[in-house]
């Protein structure tokens, strides 16, 4: 029984790498595609937090969400966009926004929506330990059962975090 899990497990942890070597492709190796478009509309990005034994709670702002004239959103990090005018960067395999640029300024190190910022350490973490656990189930014969459990949780448990760090900032 603990074979056909282990099978069945070594597919679904070989996957990740594969998405993200796809990834690192899309995103550093193919060109850009390289849209205009306008700022339409724009919101803040406010969380709260509460302390356990307070009534009251602390905003601290994160970040703007952009809205565009072509149905494009992004977030950027601490910073408002003064101009209107705006040249996208888009991937063309998973159309991730990877630059932001005004005729002034350049953007893209701030951007926090899409696969970047936070959601790539996560993906970047996720894919590190899938590939640390893919060795370990390969070439450690005498893993326990419950060593087994534990790559399981780990890897179920990064990608839980990562999915919802993706739906915060995406």
């Amino acid at each position: 029984m603990k074979e056909k899990y282990t099978q069945v497990t070594i597919k679904i942890l070989i996957c990740i790498p594969i998405f993200f070597s796809l990834f690192i492709v899309d995103q550093l190796i193919l060109p850009q595609k390289q849209i205009n478009d306008k700022i339409t509309a724009y919101s803040q990005i406010i969380i709260s937090h509460r302390n356990r034994y307070s009534i009251s709670s602390t905003k601290e702002f994160v970040g703007n969400k952009f809205y565009t004239e072509k149905g494009y959103e992004f977030s950027i990090r601490k910073t408002f966009i003064e101009e209107n005018d705006i040249t996208i960067g888009k991937s063309y395999i998973f159309q991730n926004i990877n630059s932001i640029k005004s005729k002034s300024t350049d953007y893209s190190d701030k951007l926090m929506s899409g696969l970047n910022g936070a959601c790539f350490y996560f993906i970047l973490g996720l894919t590190i330990t899938t590939i640390i656990s893919l060795l370990m189930l390969k070439f450690n014969k005498k893993l326990s059962e419950n060593g087994f459990q534990n790559i399981i949780l780990i890897n179920t448990f990064l990608a839980l975090i990562a999915l919802y760090v993706f739906s915060i900032y995406n």
